[in-house]
């Protein structure tokens, strides 16, 4: 269960850097790391010398109705980012302001071999009296694989993805999508044509409680027609992600298609009560097998280990059900 987190008297300086997007590839000579330098009463340290007297910190009633710049007369934090392992420096002239976020430093990637495995990085913010502040990420800078195969990325500070199958080149899309059945798709030839036009992008059929869930040579048939269509796709193992036969079998078929989008481990695994590292131990298995396309998955979650379940997906979706449900009476429970 979630709590209520300790509310700071005094201000706090929440320091935070990602990089714009979760890998590039060998190709890429430049990237980009995002960072904020948000003012808090929640999370960070104080902002202010602790040893101070009340009267001359900051405290949070001061904040609450006062904009930035009278708040903090325009403070201005040095940037420094680096290597974490070496403390080679990637950015040292650089600022941001006291309460800004989402600012954008670009770097080249000539200090960065492509590898597998993350590169640890450092941000360390630093005031005129000398006191630092400092967070950590990891940027992912991956190797082309040799066979040919899509690329599918989160661009964190757009909200989209951006997908790359031929060519260099980035194309930014915002999925959009709800769930189909095998059923409905084989009811009408047209029904994929029908989806389309009604201006959905992305293909997420639910698989069946049997099995693997689905008739591959089947699958295949709808993807490639989706394919042909415009239509990305979102590979539902809600069944058989605890399964690593059944999601090596689904991860090694489809990585390399042309319009595979991201992956769907668990769908409300709180619901489900399934273990709370479930969705973690899959997330990193198919990043093993494919480091080059997003992960997902769906909570059903009331602050009900929000935290664990989560931590097993790059993407973390909601079930928006139908607005006019009135979740006040049912016929069921009547």
């Amino acid at each position: 269960m979630i709590k209520p987190p300790d509310i700071s008297p005094v201000l706090l300086l929440d320091v935070f850097i990602r990089p714009r997007h979760n890998f590039y590839l060998a190709d890429e000579t430049l990237a980009s790391f995002v960072v904020a330098a948000k003012a808090s009463h929640i999370h960070g340290q104080p902002y202010n010398d602790p040893q101070e007297t009340p009267d001359q910190q900051i405290e949070l009633r001061d904040h609450a109705n006062i904009t930035t710049g009278q708040l903090q007369k325009g403070d201005v934090l040095a940037v420094k980012i680096f290597h974490t392992d070496t403390g080679v420096d990637i950015i040292t002239i650089a600022a941001i302001a006291f309460d800004e976020t989402d600012r954008e430093y670009s770097i080249s990637l000539d200090s960065f071999q492509p590898r597998l495995t993350p590169w640890p990085i450092t941000l360390e913010l630093r005031k005129r009296d000398g006191t630092k502040f400092r967070a950590t990420t990891e940027l992912s800078y991956l190797p082309i694989p040799r066979r040919p195969q899509s690329y599918s990325r989160i661009d964190s500070l757009r909200n989209t993805l951006q997908v790359r199958t031929e060519g260099p080149y980035w194309q930014t899309i915002f999925p959009y999508t709800f769930y189909v059945s095998g059923a409905w798709l084989a009811g009408s030839p047209d029904n994929l044509k029908k989806l389309s036009s009604l201006g959905y992008y992305v293909l997420h059929i639910v698989p069946s409680g049997h099995g693997i869930g689905y008739d591959l040579d089947q699958l295949d048939a709808w993807f490639d027609e989706a394919d042909a269509i415009g239509l990305w796709i979102m590979l539902d193992m809600r069944w058989t992600y605890q399964n690593r036969d059944y999601v090596r079998t689904q991860v090694e078929r489809y990585k390399r298609r042309k319009n595979m989008l991201l992956w769907y481990t668990a769908d409300e695994p709180d619901g489900h009560g399934d273990p709370l590292d479930a969705p973690s131990k899959a997330y990193a298995f198919i990043k093993s097998l494919d480091p080059y396309h997003p992960i997902s998955l769906c909570l059903n979650c009331q602050n009900y280990h929000f935290q664990e379940y989560s931590a097993g997906a790059d993407i973390i979706l909601a079930d928006v059900y139908p607005i006019g449900t009135n979740t006040e009476y049912s016929n069921k429970y009547q």
